[in-house]
């Protein structure tokens, strides 16, 4: 472990640290040793620990696991996530304000009620991810598996959507107008509901369309393969070029 000189703004380093169960909650409570100090952690485990309602705000975590960890009302605005595991995590009513997740495993981790504005997801495996009840706009996803993952209500419109694995996602009543969804999979994604006006969709795989589909899909753009399949699956009738 490194840590700088112990000055109340200077940053702190520390590596290889095992910080599971409390340790750490009880590190960064006002008037210890981390509170209010820009912290990096590189390959530590937080495994099941105790964050809730701390502030982390501005945190760098660098291959670090952190599976089931309570991360509930936590601060995490312009924290930095960068590989490492995340998995069943609890980030409920935390703030992600300007936060950023690279090439990270959070499967099955819970976000409801977390402020998400502005977050960046890429590369990350989101598999059975809960987003529902998430706030805030301007959330990016993408190169991201979320294999039947919840999306359910989340405002995603004007961003960046491409390259994701929404196989057997739950999309209900998502607003994704405007978004560019080029090169994702939608193949039984629950779309009931959900509001494309505007998105592009060209590129994307949509799977089997019938007319429930079909209204979640109105205004969006599509091409012309696309057209053809939508009207051979829903009207029988073959486009002839």
């Amino acid at each position: 472990m490194a840590t700088a000189e112990p000055d109340g703004e200077s940053p702190v380093e520390i590596d290889d640290l095992d910080l599971t169960g409390t340790r750490l909650r009880d590190r960064v409570r006002d008037g210890s040793d981390l509170a209010g100090r820009r912290v990096t952690l590189r390959r530590c485990d937080l495994t099941g620990a105790d964050l809730t309602r701390l502030d982390l705000s501005g945190w760098v975590l660098v291959e670090c696991t952190a599976d089931d960890a309570n991360l509930k009302g936590a601060q995490l605005d312009m924290s930095r996530w960068r590989g490492g595991r995340v998995r069943g995590a609890r980030f409920t009513d935390a703030d992600l304000t300007d936060s950023r997740f690279d090439d990270v495993d959070i499967s099955d981790a819970r976000f409801g009620g977390a402020t998400v504005t502005d977050a960046v997801f890429t590369g990350c495996r989101l598999t059975g991810a809960r987003f529902d009840r998430s706030r805030g706009l301007g959330m990016t996803l993408t190169g991201c598996n979320m294999y039947g993952a919840f999306l359910d209500g989340c405002t995603l419109t004007n961003t960046d959507l491409t390259r994701l694995r929404l196989t057997d996602a739950s999309l209900q009543r998502a607003d994704l107008r405007g978004s560019d969804l080029g090169g994702s999979t939608m193949h039984g994604a629950d779309l009931t509901g959900a509001r494309f006006a505007g998105a592009d969709l060209s590129a994307a795989q949509l799977g089997p369309v019938d007319l429930e589909r079909l209204q979640a899909l109105e205004g969006a753009t599509i091409n012309a393969g696309q057209a053809a399949q939508i009207l051979l699956e829903v009207a029988g009738l073959l486009v002839i070029e």
